[in-house]
């Protein structure tokens, strides 16, 4: 930070404590304090007036955030979203600010029911915009610090023995989540109809007015609605694409408190999705939002870690914690783990049973490698019919490899019956994906007349495609195929 202080300006601040016990009225009772008076720094990052986090730190303890009147003094942020450092807010003059403490009875930011979601105090946001219940030690306001990416949460209640002794069998108190991030507002009184059954011109129309409606409810202050927004400026569903109009939704709505848009900003700082690639930032946001227990965050933490050469251990913490609150993409990412032998020791039985989890959730990947393991004979005697019945269960999930391998053991008939019409209807399959081998297979099949007439032309063909997939005995059956031919 370049800034000069300036010292014929100073900050009024005063502390604040609200305490929400009942009374008379059943309201909020708030007691303020003296009021005192901070440097003022002029910033040339910001272009602002700034007033320092650390110095008001200094002169209050237990500080959770700064009001000016009902409105949150936010962090100030560069272009690009990322909260600038050393820690600053805007200065605010001739007005006295409210620094707000957590009181003996443990205070919740359930009781601030006003935050402004740009965090700049625009008078023309409408306030009263309900906070989403968050941890008693989490501010979503502030606290964020910078952490090492070596200092792993993910140890601190961690029992490593809990790696080696499988899934518990107990269900999570709550529903486990999905595979998907997303949440699409619906309408409640929409007509049920097939996208086949509409014309172009009415799902468009219809996306436009989702679009509508998400923007009137995220306009109104509701973090799910701005959460909803920001996916489709991300995904550029309903408007056009736009990473840094998906980074502010997603940073209004975790203002508000909401862990799903913090696990979002984290993906965006993650993938360098509209900002630089910043894994410590990541961190930051998934364990806020894992502080307040969303399980989504707590895989995403996992999926950080095992980026990184040292850090398949810890990820094999955050898995099991995923893992065991149900979230199937949890499960499977534990088995990989197991059945490579990362971070955990080499184990196929658990890697079975996490995969075995996943796929009674439906969960394509993990339904594929259990039909690997059978094939292969990894942990479990090699079966044939067992393969192909979790080759099949993936396959119909739209698993392009466990569609071609399908595709195969029909034509080998390994575990089935062979039979040429279901090998080339699942190697067409897996082909429409682009899968390299269902490519090669095809051309195996019009080069030698399985199941269709011999056609080394059009085996020429599928061979090129297989190759350029990256299938080397492609490339072999071409030239020998071009040398017969000339």
């Amino acid at each position: 930070m370049t800034a000069t202080e300036a010292h014929t300006q100073m900050q009024a601040l005063r502390l604040v404590i609200e305490n929400n016990s009942d009374n008379d009225n059943n309201e909020n009772s708030t007691s303020a304090s003296e009021v005192v008076h901070i440097a003022v720094y002029s910033d040339s990052a910001s272009g602002k007036d700034v007033i320092l986090w650390d110095d008001i730190k200094a002169a209050f303890d237990n500080v959770i955030q700064v009001r000016s009147g009902t409105f949150i003094q936010s962090f100030l942020k560069d272009p690009n979203f990322i909260i600038l450092e050393p820690l600053r807010i805007a200065a605010v003059p001739g007005v006295t600010l409210d620094v707000v403490i957590r009181d003996k009875a443990g205070l919740s930011l359930e009781s601030l029911q006003h935050a402004l979601p740009s965090g700049e105090g625009d008078e023309n946001t409408p306030p009263n915009y309900e906070t989403s219940v968050a941890t008693s030690g989490r501010n979503p306001a502030y606290g964020l610090e910078s952490v090492p990416m070596e200092a792993s949460k993910s140890n601190d209640n961690s029992d490593p023995k809990l790696l080696s002794q499988g899934p518990k069998t107990t269900k999570a108190d709550k529903s486990p989540p999905t595979a998907s991030d997303t949440t699409h507002p619906t309408s409640q009184n929409a007509k049920p109809t097939t996208q086949a059954s509409r014309s172009p011109e009415e799902i468009a129309a219809d996306a436009a007015k989702n679009v509508a409606r998400t923007m009137m409810s995220a306009s109104l202050g509701d973090s799910k609605a701005l959460v909803a927004l920001g996916d489709m400026y991300r995904d550029g569903r309903g408007v056009a694409q736009d990473y840094k109009a998906a980074m502010d939704r997603y940073s209004k709505a975790a203002h508000l408190g909401n862990a799903e848009a913090e696990v979002k900003i984290g993906q965006l700082h993650h993938n360098g999705q509209g900002v630089p690639v910043r894994k410590d930032l990541a961190k930051i946001w998934y364990e806020r939002a894992a502080d307040q227990g969303l399980t989504q965050a707590k895989y995403s933490l996992g999926t950080l870690y095992e980026s990184l050469d040292n850090g398949k251990s810890s990820a094999a913490s955050w898995f099991l914690k995923a893992a065991n609150e149900g979230f199937a993409p949890a499960q499977y990412s534990l088995g990989t783990l197991y059945q490579r032998g990362s971070g955990v020791s080499q184990d196929y039985s658990l890697a079975m049973e996490w995969y075995l989890k996943a796929s009674d959730q439906g969960h394509a990947e993990a339904q594929y490698s259990m039909g690997y393991l059978y094939q292969q004979g990894y942990g479990v005697p090699q079966d044939y019919v067992q393969a192909m019945t979790w080759y099949l269960k993936a396959a119909e999930g739209g698993h392009a490899t466990a569609q071609a391998n399908a595709g195969a053991l029909y034509q080998l008939g390994q575990g089935v019956p062979q039979d040429d019409a279901l090998a080339l209807s699942w190697c067409r399959k897996a082909a429409d994906q682009g899968n390299a081998n269902s490519l090669l297979y095809l051309g195996l099949a019009y080069e030698h007349g399985f199941g269709v007439p011999v056609d080394k032309a059009k085996a020429i063909e599928w061979y090129e495609k297989a190759s350029k997939g990256g299938a080397a005995d492609a490339r072999e059956r071409l030239r020998e195929l071009r040398t017969v031919i000339v």
